[in-house]
Parts: structure tokens; C-alpha cells; sequence
């Protein structure tokens, strides 16, 4: 498989800098310019003549800027409040390569972490920006890249549909391809992303994203259409519903349009493969489009076919006339071309006039956008912090659980936001910290005094903390684990792990006059028990 990042131009290389101390999951690759000139170069710098003087100094600037810059987006990458959950992320994309060869697996990672640390985020600032207000930082940008919201979506619509000419438009068009490398990997398996992504006019930016001169981009393009349109293409569009009668209208937008036409016409075209089974895909997803454009009986026709279609026919004769495909494929490309030449009827829009706006005012309320970003928030990144525990990333998970609670706000329910602090408490635990493990048990019980493993883990964490206690502190210690063991046990009377752990903060009641406390540290078996992820 090709990836986009190994057919790019080298990034700009880092200056030397001080390494920023990092969480102990971290697995960072830095890159760094060297930190002194080549004797050559310095001579060459001393015989400069005073004439080249105010040119050089220019440059010298340039440089120094950018180099500026580039530090500044480091350091910010380096304690980004996303950056420990980013490694539960990056497992998530580098679980799409395991088998794969390891030149290739790392090539992902190493692209992807610079991606993290530079994330395009003044080319993302004037990304569907029409007032030119929402400047975005790097911590922004990150989100948006790896952790966006329904909201976000926007951007990435706007970003598939802009016009990149590499000579004039590189850096929009690397962060174009970029955006691209993460929503294939990763954002397309989140039924609420693509949603709203196509709700914003997903559909219909693939089309023009099709046109790239770039057979990993169209291979992405042509596979998310197909994954997108099927299921929309087998349902009716005549619904009393404004949300699906919305997607039947992207639908229609993205099949009616010359880009998808066009661009489908240019790989047809091609008398070799562009990428695998690129001519079977392309005319079976042109087919599917008459078909569908056909208006059903009683609907509506309009005048006028696509724009793009002349080109299509004249690259499918072109393709017949090569006789380089299977018969199968060759009947599929038969069919379409007959359909074509029979100048087809075409379906009305299925919604337009006033239940068009209305869909779009109720789809993009604001206040209906915040909370449906916020509650896909904290459920996005509950699901990434179990995935990341259950991996062994225990930072990345307790982060990911924090983040959820923290940017879903009151959006969480007590009952989810008291599980969350629970899982939280569990993580913490794990990572050896058993006070902030007991305060987020407590908090966890103060949202839902029933959650049995929240009083479990306070338990387990102030038992924990019991080993390094002495004096009044061990007494106080002891007395609350007996209280959050018994609170288990109430509410789970059955459990042997709870009942377990009863018995061990009973000993250590009894043996706290004692001058050691005589207990050893909880074994895997104990740290195991109630370990299930809500």
C-alpha cells in the first residue's frame, strides 16, 4: 500500500532544541537540524560583498522566522492537553497497518506524529473561515485533525473541495491530502462523524477531491463513495423525515454534478489501472447513478442531464474499444453506455423550496450543534479511553477520560459521568497514583452513590495508600477503605473479589495499632477484579 506520506517532499528539518520532558508513554521522534554551519558555508558567509548584504540579511530573517515558528508549534504540541490521548489515537490508525510491512507501519507513524506536532493550523484558520475570526491554535488544529467534532466536518468539506494547484497552493494542498489520510484511516468508521459529514456536502467534496492527479487520494475517494452512497442509494427518498430528505438531497447533489462525472470520465479513460479494480468501480458507481437519478413513478422530472456526461460516454467508448477488462465489467460499462445514449429523464431535487431550509435550519441550529457535539465528545472519547486501557496505554486512557468529562461538560449524564470518574479511578490506580484515584472514586460515588466499582476502587486506592500512611493519617486511611469495602459489599454482595477485599481492610483495622501494618501491596489478581470498562 502507498502512503501519502512517503510520495511527498521532505518536510523542513527542526533545529536543534532541549527536550521538553514528556509522559513516560510518550514515544516521540524528533528530527533535528545541525546545530552549527560547515566550515564552507561560514567562508562563504565571510566574502559576501556589502552589495549582498541587505538581500542576505532578508533571507537570514526568513529563515529566522520560520524556524521560530516551527519551535513555537513544538513546544505547543509538547504540552498539548491532547497529547497523551493522541498515542490512544495513534494506535487506532496503526491498527489498520498490522501485518503490513514494517517500512510501511512506521512510515504511517512517523507521518502521522509529525502531523500531530505541525498541524496545519494556520492553513486550517482559513478553512470554511468566512469571517475570518476563527483563528485556530496548534492545540486547535489537533483537535480538528484527530479528535474533531460533528462541527468540524465543515472544515473537512470545505478543505476536500478546495482548488490546490501544486505550483501555487502547496502547503493547502499537503494539508488537504493529510486531512484525507486521517479520515480514510480513522474518521470514517464514526457513524456520527460521516453523518454529519455528509449532512455539510461530504458527498459532493469527494466528487471534486476525485479530480487530484493522485492515485491514493482517488483510491480513498472512490472506496468512502461507495461506503457512503450504498446504504443512502437503497432506501426511498420520498420521507416524511427533513434529516433523511437532507441526505437524499446531498445525494442528489453529489450524482447530479459535473465533478463526479468528469472526474469518474478522466480513470474510465485511462487505458491501464490506476489503482486496483479502478474502471470495475468507476462504472459500477456511474450505473448506480443513472439508476438511482431515474425518477420513481410519480415524482418529478427535471430538464437537462448532469454536466460531465458527454465526456463519460466518449471515455466509455474509449474503454470498449481498448478491450482490456473482464467480461463482466465490460457488461456493466455496455449498460452504462447504452443508458447514457438514450438520453435519460432525471429526478427533481428531493428537497428543495422551504423544507430545504427548514432541514437546514433545524440540522445547523447552533444551540442543536453544541449539544450534539458535545454529547459526541465525551461518548467519542469514553470509547477511545477503554480502547486505550484495554491496549495497556493506562495514561492515554485515564487522559482520554478526563478530556471527555472535561469538553462534554453537562452534557454527561450523572449516571455515564459517574462511570467515567470510575474507570478513571481504575486507571489511576494502575499508573501507581492512588490519592488522585481516590478522588475521582469519590466523585464517581457522589454522582451515583450505587456504582459498586466506584466504592471497590476508593477502597482498593485507600488500602494503597495505607502502606506509605503512619500515625492518625493510617487510622483515617483504614477507617475509610473499611467504609468503601463495606459500601461494595452492599451493593454487590456476591462478588468474591469485593469480599476479598473486605477481609483484607478488616485486618488492616485490626492491625493499625500495630508499629507496622503488615500488609502487602495488592496482587495482579486484586488489581484485576472489577476491571471492566464502562
Amino acid at each position: 500500500m502507498v502512503l501519502i506520506e512517503e510520495i511527498e517532499p521532505e518536510e523542513l528539518q527542526q533545529p536543534s532544541r532541549p527536550t521538553v520532558p514528556t509522559t513516560q508513554v510518550e514515544r516521540q521522534q524528533q528530527q533535528r537540524a545541525p546545530e552549527t554551519t560547515s566550515n564552507q558555508e561560514h567562508q562563504r558567509s565571510q566574502t559576501a560583498t556589502e552589495k549582498d548584504q541587505p538581500q542576505q540579511t532578508t533571507v537570514h530573517a526568513s529563515k529566522e522566522a520560520e524556524v521560530l515558528n516551527r519551535l513555537q508549534a513544538v513546544s505547543v504540541s509538547e504540552t498539548s492537553r491532547w497529547r497523551q490521548a493522541f498515542e490512544a489515537i495513534l494506535l487506532q490508525i496503526l491498527k489498520e497497518y498490522e501485518g503490513q510491512d514494517a517500512k510501511v507501519r512506521n512510515g504511517m507513524e512517523s507521518g502521522m506524529r509529525k502531523l500531530f506536532e505541525h498541524p496545519y493550523h494556520e492553513e486550517l484558520s482559513g478553512v470554511g473561515n468566512t469571517d475570518k475570526k476563527d483563528i485556530l491554535t496548534v492545540e486547535d488544529a489537533q483537535r480538528v485533525v484527530f479528535f474533531p467534532r460533528l462541527s468540524d466536518m465543515h472544515r473537512y468539506v470545505v478543505a476536500f473541495s478546495l482548488d490546490t494547484p501544486t505550483a501555487t497552493a502547496r502547503r493547502q494542498q499537503l494539508m488537504k491530502f493529510k486531512l484525507m489520510s486521517v479520515f480514510y484511516t480513522l474518521h470514517r468508521k464514526d457513524g456520527s462523524l460521516m453523518d454529519r459529514f455528509m449532512h455539510c456536502g461530504g458527498l459532493a467534496s469527494l466528487a471534486k477531491l476525485l479530480g487530484e492527479d493522485h492515485v491514493v487520494i482517488q483510491s480513498q475517494v472512490v472506496e468512502l463513495l461507495m461506503q457512503l452512497l450504498s446504504p443512502l442509494m437503497g432506501l426511498p427518498s420520498m420521507t416524511s423525515s427533513l434529516r433523511q430528505a437532507h441526505l437524499h438531497h446531498q445525494v442528489f447533489v453529489c450524482l447530479r454534478s459535473g465533478d463526479l462525472w468528469r472526474n469518474f470520465a478522466k480513470i474510465i479513460a485511462e487505458p491501464h489501472e490506476l489503482f486496483p479494480r479502478s474502471h470495475a468501480h468507476s462504472v459500477k458507481i456511474l450505473l448506480g447513478a443513472i439508476g438511482w437519478l431515474h425518477p420513481e413513478p410519480g415524482e418529478i422530472s427535471e430538464v437537462g442531464l448532469p454536466d460531465g456526461m458527454h465526456e463519460t460516454v466518449e471515455a466509455l467508448k474509449r474503454f470498449l474499444d481498448a478491450a482490456v477488462t473482464t467480461p463482466d465489467v465490460r457488461g456493466l460499462a455496455e449498460d452504462l453506455l447504452h443508458e447514457l445514449q438514450d438520453s435519460p429523464t432525471v429526478r427533481a431535487d428531493p428537497l428543495r423550496g422551504k423544507r430545504l431550509d427548514d432541514a437546514r435550519k433545524d440540522i445547523f441550529a447552533p444551540a442543536a450543534v453544541g449539544r450534539e457535539d458535545a454529547a459526541h465528545v465525551w461518548q467519542s472519547l469514553r470509547r477511545l479511553g477503554n480502547e486505550a486501557y484495554g491496549a495497556g496505554l493506562t495514561l492515554p486512557a485515564e487522559a482520554a477520560y478526563r478530556l471527555a468529562l472535561d469538553d462534554g461538560g453537562a452534557t454527561v449524564p450523572a449516571e455515564e459521568a459517574s462511570l467515567i470518574h470510575s474507570n478513571r479511578a481504575l486507571v489511576l490506580l494502575r499508573a501507581g497514583q492512588p490519592s488522585e484515584a481516590v478522588a475521582a472514586a469519590t466523585k464517581a460515588l457522589e454522582l451515583n452513590s450505587r456504582n459498586a466499582k466506584a466504592a471497590y476502587r476508593q477502597a482498593q486506592a485507600l488500602l494503597e495508600q495505607t502502606q506509605a500512611a503512619s500515625g492518625q493519617n493510617a487510622v483515617d486511611l483504614t477507617l475509610r477503605a473499611v467504609e468503601a469495602a463495606e459500601l461494595a459489599a452492599c451493593l454487590s454482595p456476591s462478588d468474591a473479589k469485593v469480599a476479598e477485599l473486605l477481609r483484607k481492610v478488616h485486618e488492616c483495622k485490626e492491625l493499625i495499632g500495630a508499629t507496622a501494618l503488615g500488609l502487602q501491596p495488592n496482587s495482579a489478581e486484586d488489581m484485576a477484579s472489577l476491571d471492566a470498562m464502562d
